[in-house]
């Protein structure tokens, strides 16, 4: 299995600039910003290297340069597997990022869930997938900023839609998308309609996450999860192992 942290940092950073109103490398940081997706952790960040040593100046540059940013936190994302050896920091921290991978040398999800079908969309049918993203996460306020970011780099991503057949009838139950970047592919923006959680969908699209990652001459699936939102244990059950941590912290922007 490929543990090239590096490669496999590059993926998420890269997704990330994706998603960004503001991409920016300053020092030994790279700031994302996109108020517009909300007070989001994962795309509202600064990702940090564990040697730097300007971080409170960095910061505070970036409070005074962003003075139209109008949520209440910027996420510092700081690589770190020994949180004894990591950077201090007098902000408050958020908690604790797991990223995580699947050998896909040695494991092979098979579909179990024969009333779940998953689809790959097309440039035809983006609203659909979008719709569903919206709605598995709650954020139908940042439907008009998804769209554009989607439409806009659909085809870097691989995008997949779940349905639950139920009743005679074909219901979207979740999404999620793949994101390849050099020798890496990422799983993105796994999630499930609230009606259709607990009934094996992210499973599906996992299962054929794998399958489309194989098929591309992938080894290694990649996933990250926030410890705090309890869904360590689900990956772990299905093969998935830690590659390595971030401790993310909370900046006050206002």
């Amino acid at each position: 299995m490929d543990l090239d942290i590096d490669n496999i940092d590059e993926n998420e950073s890269s997704f990330c600039s994706l998603w960004s109103r503001t991409h920016q490398k300053i020092d030994c940081a790279e700031l994302f910003l996109n108020p517009k997706l909300g007070d989001d952790y994962f795309f509202n960040r600064l990702n940090i290297k564990n040697s730097c040593g300007n971080i409170s100046d960095i910061l505070n540059s970036i409070k005074s340069s962003h003075t139209n940013y109008y949520h209440d936190s910027l996420y510092v994302h700081l690589i770190c597997n020994n949180e004894k050896n990591c950077v201090k920091f007098s902000i408050p921290k958020f908690g604790t990022m797991k990223i995580l991978g699947l050998d896909l040398n040695k494991y092979a999800l098979e579909s179990d869930h024969i009333e779940i079908e998953i689809d790959v969309i097309d440039k035809n049918h983006l609203y659909n997938w979008i719709d569903v993203f919206c709605r598995s996460f709650d954020s139908v306020h940042i439907k008009d900023e998804v769209t554009n970011i989607i439409s806009k780099h659909y085809q870097k991503f691989t995008l997949l839609v779940a349905h639950h057949n139920l009743d005679q009838a074909k219901y979207f139950a979740g999404c999620c998308l793949l994101y390849e970047k050099k020798e890496s592919i990422g799983l993105y923006c796994l999630g499930t309609i609230q009606h259709f959680r607990r009934k094996g969908v992210a499973r599906e699209l996992i299962a054929s996450a794998v399958r489309i990652a194989k098929n591309n001459g992938h080894n290694l699936l990649i996933v990250q999860t926030l410890t705090k939102e309890g869904y360590e244990e689900f990956y772990k059950k299905l093969g998935f192992r830690t590659i390595y941590e971030k401790i993310l912290y909370s900046f006050k922007m206002r």
